[in-house]
């Protein structure tokens, strides 16, 4: 659900939340969580891991409303916060992920990585909407930071260019040449699937 408050009404409730008032924050919070959680979703991959990234985004949020000076709306610094926070949990991860292959390379001398999972018993046939959906995720995890985030905030979370180009701290022709290099290659990996 997108936020439904007029400007004024919204910098009415930031300055009730900049005076300390937790009901207003929970106001702000049941506005923005919809959106906050679609965008961590799309770029973090799981609902769990979505969940923790938007929480994070909100306790920033709490932590510096008062840094929060209007020269954007306040939807377009919350979801920077996101992307910002999304981006941290995936570098944790690939850290961590790093970790553990560089332990288990050590194991034993000569290197034992975990065999890969078996994935037999799934179905071998599935529907061709429901595989290009998968195919389509994939594909987007290919793609470099600053495509994927223009390309997510763009088509699945449908953001105006302005808008991201405040979300990601670029031009509007950047966020125009990151979403036209996505799309490239995503019509690239996916062409197949046209034919």
């Amino acid at each position: 659900m997108e936020p439904e408050l007029s400007l004024s009404d919204e910098w009415v409730l930031i300055a009730k939340v900049k005076e300390g008032r937790r009901s207003s924050f929970d106001t702000l919070v049941s506005l923005y969580q919809h959106r906050g959680l679609s965008i961590a979703y799309t770029m973090v991959g799981n609902v769990e891991d979505a969940q923790d990234v938007l929480q994070e985004a909100f306790v920033k949020v709490y932590i510096s409303i008062n840094d929060f000076k209007g020269k954007a709306k306040f939807g377009t610094w919350f979801y920077r916060i996101v992307v910002n926070c999304a981006l941290d949990f995936l570098r944790r991860r690939k850290r961590s992920a790093k970790v553990f292959i560089d332990i288990m390379a050590d194991k034993d001398e000569g290197g034992i990585f975990p065999e890969a999972i078996d994935v037999s018993t799934e179905p071998r046939r599935v529907s061709s909407s429901r595989e290009f959906v998968y195919k389509l995720d994939e594909s987007i995890a290919t793609l470099s930071r600053m495509q994927r985030s223009c390309f997510i905030l763009r088509h699945q979370n449908r953001l105006a260019i302005q808008e991201i180009a405040k979300v990601l701290k670029c031009s509007p022709s950047t966020v125009k040449v990151h979403l036209f290099r996505a799309v490239w290659r995503l019509r690239k990996h996916l062409l197949h699937y046209f034919r």
